[in-house]
């Protein structure tokens, strides 16, 4: 019994974050066709600690729905703080729109 008491705790613990702290959502246009595509990164399982500077990085590659027959492929690399903030992108096929840019669309 003690051992099913120390696994809900484990997965309550995950539980417990909401979903804005864990998600981090950004919109993503295609190069070739300009379709918006959304990107979900994950704060607590999609991101990897780079040691050496304490930062967190995640490498995403998205791809829209192909409405358009296009199906190019958006490279997207974030690089977060120590408090999971965004400090720095990269994008490879496309551009990240903030929501100032999507909010004039």
């Amino acid at each position: 019994m003690n051992l099913l008491n120390r696994l809900s705790r484990i997965f309550s613990l995950n539980a417990s974050v909401s979903s804005e702290e864990r998600n981090y959502w950004l919109r993503a246009r295609c190069d070739r066709c300009g379709e918006i595509i959304p990107v979900r990164i994950d704060l607590l399982n999609d991101l990897s600690r780079d040691f050496s500077t304490g930062h967190y990085f995640v490498r995403k590659v998205a791809m829209g729905d192909g409405g358009n027959r296009c199906f190019q492929r958006v490279e997207i690399e974030l690089t977060f703080d120590s408090d999971k903030k965004l400090i720095e992108h990269q994008v490879t096929g496309g551009e990240i729109l903030f929501d100032e840019e999507a909010s004039e669309e």
